[in-house]
């Protein structure tokens, strides 16, 4: 690995993922120490176990070192932080399918009391008692779709790729979303 003279740390995340696709190890660890608590925040909002974030995290920059010269950027409309949460979802979704495939069903699952998703916590801390409580009666797609649009600030596209739908999918589920809010809260 060489480094490219010159610091990174006035270099935006796309420059440094650029960077980092030439094998830049400081560039990479400009690009951890900017985006890492951002990310851990992210992913501890859809999973609340610590271990799980922490292995996502660590598979994410790991994908993103051995992937950085895959970032196509601007020039498909993409983001270099949209393109690392794409990557981070991607790996959290492969961490849940792992847990439920090795998770064997307790013994008396009937009896034990509900617990309320992470994503119903966060939205706790996030939005207000009116919002929060119209948000949890939506869809859980067209949920997803407002989370990701709204409280996570991706784009169309990047919603429809970390959701693995068409964009005119998200769209459609966004706008029956925002009617559903908006009558839910009349």
């Amino acid at each position: 690995m060489r480094a490219i003279r010159g610091e990174p740390t006035g270099l935006d995340e796309e420059h440094l993922v650029r960077r980092v696709a030439r094998g830049d190890r400081r560039a990479f660890e400009e690009l951890y120490r900017r985006t890492s608590p951002w990310l851990t925040v992210r992913l501890r909002r859809r999973c609340s176990d610590e271990q799980i974030v922490a292995e996502v995290l660590q598979e994410t920059y790991l994908a993103v070192w051995r992937a950085a010269d895959a970032f196509a950027g601007a020039a498909t409309g993409g983001t270099a932080v949209g393109w690392l949460w794409t990557i981070a979802a991607r790996r959290l979704i492969d961490a849940f399918r792992r847990r439920a495939h090795h998770a064997q069903p307790p013994a008396a699952a009937a009896g034990e009391p509900v617990v309320r998703a992470a994503e119903d916590e966060a939205l706790d801390g996030v939005v207000g008692d009116e919002v929060g409580d119209a948000l949890r009666t939506l869809a859980p797609e067209l949920r997803q779709v407002l989370q990701a649009m709204v409280l996570d600030g991706l784009s169309v596209r990047e919603t429809s790729v970390l959701l693995g739908v068409p964009e005119g999918t998200v769209k459609t589920r966004a706008r029956r979303a925002r009617i559903a809010m908006r009558e839910a809260l009349s």
